[in-house]
């Protein structure tokens, strides 16, 4: 069968008060959160990064926890939260 160990997430660039593009968004994600994704300019993807999804579910739990927070660290003043952390979905 076909398939990928990665997910391509779009990013709603008009949302984030001080992230330009895919590019600043992953580094700043680098930089403050210690997660790595790559941004969709790689594939040719604007407003796209791509994350490996094969590590341990707790591992990636704690990534997408570190994301949301990060998104409502940079989400403009009147963005409203669309999503719920990981262990909200258990």
């Amino acid at each position: 069968p076909q398939g990928a160990m990665y997910v391509m997430v779009e990013i709603s660039i008009d949302q984030f008060q001080d992230i330009a593009d895919d590019k600043e968004f992953a580094q700043k994600l680098l930089a403050e959160e210690s997660v790595f994704v790559l941004p969709g300019q790689c594939f040719g993807l604007k407003h796209f990064f791509r994350i490996v999804i094969s590590p341990p579910m707790d591992k990636l739990a704690e990534a997408f926890n570190r994301m949301d927070e990060f998104c409502e660290r940079h989400s403009r003043p009147n963005c409203r939260k669309t999503h719920l952390p990981l262990e909200a979905h258990k």
